[in-house]
């Protein structure tokens, strides 16, 4: 197995002027393997993951990691992409988030095709799409907006996709914000460099909490621990910045960020809460919530909030919002945002336990 500074970044071209890059960590001779695509999160390209790629064929699997669009060299947005979301509509952001999830259900049926990856059978075999933190944002997208996509699409998807995975995702990208009491004072800073690093030192943080899986907002750490070195610390700036784009964190990324609430609330109605879509588009798929045991709690938090909603998501997401798909949780006891880097073998044995839940 090539170690991951010997991966070669690769392409496909799913529309016009598109493409995405992306790393492959390649077939798992004489096995039926299921192929994890991962979709990464804020200021971060796909060579975040690259340390899961020596342990993936021992776990039968297959691991993919994209270059989102605007992390060089996939395609940039053009102007008229990114339009919609300055225009601040809700049917602009709306169909911007809608174009991405086309794209993204594109590639996952022209890379199934081109690499005659197996097919589904239950939950082995095809695809597990992963969104880690803002990758979860395009994730939820493909589920919520499977209508809109191109019929031979769509009829390929539902042989390949069988599980859909949201890892660490923030709560306003499913439509609930941040409790009144927490603030992030990092997003008033104007060097877009120091910004980041900002971010990054916090998000990759470890937050020690007295108990992930109460529910209970007074048993979470919303401030990571000053005695714990942050992941990925060992890194030169130069390593880093390999990993990462400042300039896209701080552009698009933050666009996207910036999307109505009410447009995410939408999104996860759609995608979970919507009872004749669910039974007309991959009726079969499973949608699965993942947060680590020293995730920011903020997170957690709001992974609680939305498990609540599936006893009654009508206060929240609306008067026709009705539980629709196979929904599920997992808390992991241990683990931080960026636990495929501290712990890859864990992170592993974490993905591979919430596809099975």
């Amino acid at each position: 197995m090539s170690t991951p500074t010997q991966l070669e970044l690769e392409n496909l071209t799913v529309s016009d002027g598109v493409s995405y890059y992306y790393f492959d960590s390649g077939n798992v001779p004489d096995n039926t393997y299921t192929t994890l695509v991962f979709v990464p999160g804020m200021g971060f390209n796909g060579g975040v993951f690259r340390k899961l790629f020596p342990l993936a064929a021992a776990h039968r699997l297959r691991i993919v990691s994209l270059y989102r669009r605007d992390y060089s060299p996939t395609t940039s947005f053009r102007d008229s992409d990114l339009a919609s979301l300055v225009s601040r509509t809700v049917e602009g952001q709306e169909g911007f988030l809608r174009s991405q999830a086309i794209d993204i259900a594109t590639f996952l049926v022209v890379f199934a095709r081109e690499q005659h990856i197996p097919l589904a059978e239950g939950i082995g075999g095809g695809i597990a799409l992963v969104g880690w933190s803002l990758g979860s944002l395009h994730t939820h997208a493909v589920v919520a907006h499977l209508d809109a996509l191109p019929s031979n699409i769509l009829s390929d998807l539902s042989k390949y996709l069988h599980t859909v995975i949201c890892h660490d995702a923030s709560g306003v990208f499913i439509g609930i914000p941040p409790p009144p009491s927490f603030s992030m004072k990092l997003w008033s800073e104007t060097d877009v460099e120091k910004r980041f690093k900002l971010f990054y030192e916090w998000v990759a943080g470890y937050f020690l909490h007295k108990n992930v899986t109460s529910g209970s907002i007074d048993d979470l750490e919303f401030y990571k621990s000053p005695d714990k070195a942050h992941s990925m610390n060992e890194l030169s700036p130069e390593e880093l910045a390999a990993l990462t784009s400042a300039k896209t964190f701080s552009a698009s990324d933050a666009l996207l960020v910036s999307i109505q609430l009410d447009v995410f609330k939408a999104m996860t109605r759609r995608a979970i809460f919507d009872t004749a879509l669910a039974e007309d588009f991959l009726p079969n798929l499973r949608v699965r919530y993942m947060c680590g045991g020293a995730s920011p709690g903020v997170i957690v938090w709001a992974l609680h909030e939305l498990r609540k909603c599936l006893a009654d998501p009508k206060p929240i997401y609306g008067p026709d919002a009705e539980k629709a798909r196979d929904v599920k949780f997992k808390f992991q006891t241990e683990g931080n945002h960026f636990i495929f880097w501290d712990e890859p073998e864990v992170a592993l044995k974490q993905y591979i336990a919430t596809i099975n839940l």
